[in-house]
This record gives structure tokens, C-alpha cells and sequence, in this order.
């Protein structure tokens, strides 16, 4: 019995795996797709959802820097992909996101997203969110943690706790309106092990 135990416990694990390899294989098909249909020009300031897309008006207010927490990354490609308003990323039953967005570093690090307040995923308690990733001439892809708001009902307290904690580069952001438009900053550092 216990030789059973066992085997279907290493079935459980391998099926798992297999599921999660899927998942990120396909996860950077859609993320080369994306990078293929970026433009040619892109700018320090970009659109990820449409003007015309329904939704609250956001912009995200982003800053690049080094792991020493001060010195920009100029020349980077921040890509940004989120959900819509519905908390759907592609309603056409497409793989890959229907919001999306690039947006280059200015000799400040600085970049600036335009677009509408994502949405949880339907049926869901998860945070609504905004992916980043980062890539450049001398920096391979990376990951940022995903970009939170400090006043979704989804983000649990020790969340807030662990985001203040890292100060200007917690992943969960508080929100100001100015003229009927949510404002964010968010500060990206890269650590020296070639994390976010």
C-alpha cells in the first residue's frame, strides 16, 4: 500500500509540472509574439489599453533603476500587459493579451503607461493587476512583481505590510485621482542576481 502511496504521489508531482511547463511554455510564446509585433518606435510614453477602452481612466508612472536603488536604466523596453475592465485579457478567445503596451526608458528611467484600471478575474479574490517585464541591450527579459493597488479589496493586509516594508518598490502602490484620472507610481529596481 505504501509502494501505491508513492507511486501516486509522484504522478501527482509529475502531472503538476507538466501542467506548469505547459503554462509558461506558453506563457513565452505569447510574451515572443508580443515582442515581435512590438513597433519599431517606442516611446517613453505609451498606451496600453485605447483611449476608447471602457473602463476607469489610469496611469501608471514607472521609474527603472539599478540595484543600488538610485541610478536609472535608460534604454530599456518596459512591456505592460493587464485585463480589461471585465478582468478578461483577451475577449476574442485568443491566446495572448489584448492589452498591451511598450514603452521606452528615458535617460531617467523614467516610462509612463496610459490606459484604464485592470479588473480581478471573473469569479475570482484575486488582485487586479498590471504584468511588466523589462528587457534592453544589456539586460535580458525580466520579470517585475506585478504592479497592486493599495486600495483593492483583494490585497490582503500582510500584502500592504510586506509592500511598505520595501518602500518606494513595494508592488502594491497607493492611488491618487487627479481630474478623474488614477495616478501610480511604480519604481522598479533590478538586484545584482538578475532579479527584480
Amino acid at each position: 500500500m505504501r509502494f501505491l502511496n508513492i507511486i501516486a504521489a509522484a504522478v501527482l508531482v509529475l502531472s503538476v509540472a507538466v501542467a506548469l511547463d505547459a503554462q509558461d511554455a506558453g506563457w513565452i510564446r505569447d510574451w515572443e509574439e508580443a515582442q515581435r509585433q512590438r513597433p519599431r518606435v517606442v516611446a517613453s510614453v505609451a498606451r496600453i489599453a485605447p483611449a476608447s477602452e471602457p473602463g476607469t481612466p489610469l496611469v501608471v508612472h514607472g521609474r527603472v533603476v539599478q540595484a543600488d536603488g538610485k541610478t536609472p536604466v535608460p534604454d530599456l523596453v518596459v512591456f505592460a500587459y493587464q485585463t480589461d475592465n471585465q478582468g478578461v485579457y483577451n475577449t476574442r478567445g485568443e491566446s495572448g493579451w489584448r492589452l498591451r503596451g511598450y514603452a521606452r526608458t528615458d535617460k531617467e528611467g523614467r516610462f509612463e503607461f496610459h490606459t484604464i484600471r485592470p479588473a480581478s478575474y471573473p469569479s475570482s479574490r484575486i488582485p487586479a493587476h498590471i504584468h511588466l517585464t523589462v528587457d534592453g541591450p544589456r539586460l535580458p527579459r525580466r520579470w517585475a512583481p506585478e504592479l497592486r493597488f493599495a486600495d483593492d479589496p483583494f490585497v490582503s493586509a500582510s500584502e500592504k505590510r510586506e509592500s511598505t516594508a520595501l518602500g518606494a518598490f513595494g508592488p502594491v502602490r497607493p492611488v491618487t485621482v487627479r481630474e478623474r484620472t488614477q495616478h501610480v507610481d511604480f519604481n522598479i529596481r533590478i538586484a545584482d542576481d538578475g532579479r527584480f
